[in-house]
């Protein structure tokens, strides 16, 4: 009987800063783990943890990091997610309370990460870098102490508790707004292909698009981070460090946890605005992607070897 009762009914993402909160402030390994998974800088001399940091009067941090690398002292703003959707701007005001941090001297190097089931993770298009509750389950588990095979099963329960209410909601602005964007895609730009919206919730503002001549590349328009970028998954380290070599210097080179990118900043556009109001930022926007994709394929042979 025992084998077949949970530990606990639920699990909120009040718990999971806790379970977080004390692996950061007890086992170094998973700070070092943590930092590395998410490619930020070395830990090489640990400072703190704290849960729900309110500065600046623009929202709270679920979990700040504090660690120095080197003669640089870093901070981490943890955003955790369980199930509930992004407050307005939230992503924005993190990004603002990081940026706030080094201009007050209280760090050198700020970053943002989203905490959240791998579900969620997919779901979601604000936090480029993130690290998912899979993750850490597996390096509980890998482990394999009492304790932390315990925290692992609670962990367990939260992603099960997503996965198993998770229904996207429809926000009729963006999806007005994204199936304008798909028409003009389908009429004026014959080598980017997109998927013809369906159900587009509120926070859905990376609208993706991909080239068949170009085999696990795709074409993202980050509309109100005002950016175009291609992103490569799956490719061999030598096909990153070759591209980062030759890139144009009108290009940037982003390295993100598990892929990279080339992006070309573009005008910031609001999706849940008309979208012919905003045709002339859309067409700048989709014009760097284009701008990329052939640059793309004068080198291909990159990219095949």
């Amino acid at each position: 009987m025992e084998k077949t009762i949970i530990p606990v009914e639920s699990i909120r993402e009040r718990d999971v800063d806790l379970i977080l909160l004390e692996e950061f402030s007890t086992d170094l390994s998973f700070c070092k783990w943590f930092t590395e998974t998410c490619n930020l800088p070395e830990i090489t001399e640990y400072l703190g943890a704290w849960r729900s940091i309110t500065d600046f009067g623009l929202g709270e941090t679920d979990l700040l990091v504090s660690y120095n690398s080197y003669k640089k002292k870093v901070f981490v703003l943890i955003e955790n997610k369980l199930d509930t959707s992004f407050q307005n701007d939230q992503y924005e005001r993190y990004l603002e309370r990081a940026k706030r941090y080094i201009e007050q001297n209280d760090c050198d190097l700020s970053y943002t990460i989203l905490l959240a089931p791998q579900l969620y993770c997919e779901n979601q298009n604000n936090f480029e870098k993130y690290l998912t509750y899979e993750q850490v389950i597996n390096r509980l588990e890998f482990t394999a102490t009492a304790r932390n095979i315990f925290k692992s099963k609670l962990l367990k329960i939260a992603t099960e508790k997503l996965r198993r209410g998770y229904q996207p909601i429809n926000s009729e602005p963006v999806q007005k707004f994204w199936h304008s964007y798909w028409e003009f895609i389908e009429g004026n730009y014959s080598e980017l292909k997109m998927k013809k919206p369906g159900i587009v919730p509120q926070n859905s503002d990376w609208p993706m698009l991909f080239n068949d001549n170009l085999k696990g590349i795709s074409f993202y328009h980050k509309l109100s981070h005002g950016n175009s970028d291609v992103t490569f998954k799956g490719f061999p380290i030598e096909t990153m460090k070759q591209i980062k070599s030759i890139i144009p210097e009108k290009f940037q080179f982003i390295e993100h946890t598990k892929s990279f990118s080339i992006r070309i900043s573009s005008p910031k556009i609001d999706r849940v605005k008309d979208f012919n109001s905003q045709i002339k930022e859309v067409m700048l926007g989709v014009d760097n992607l284009e701008k990329i994709r052939i640059w793309l394929l004068q080198n291909k042979k990159i990219i095949t070897d």
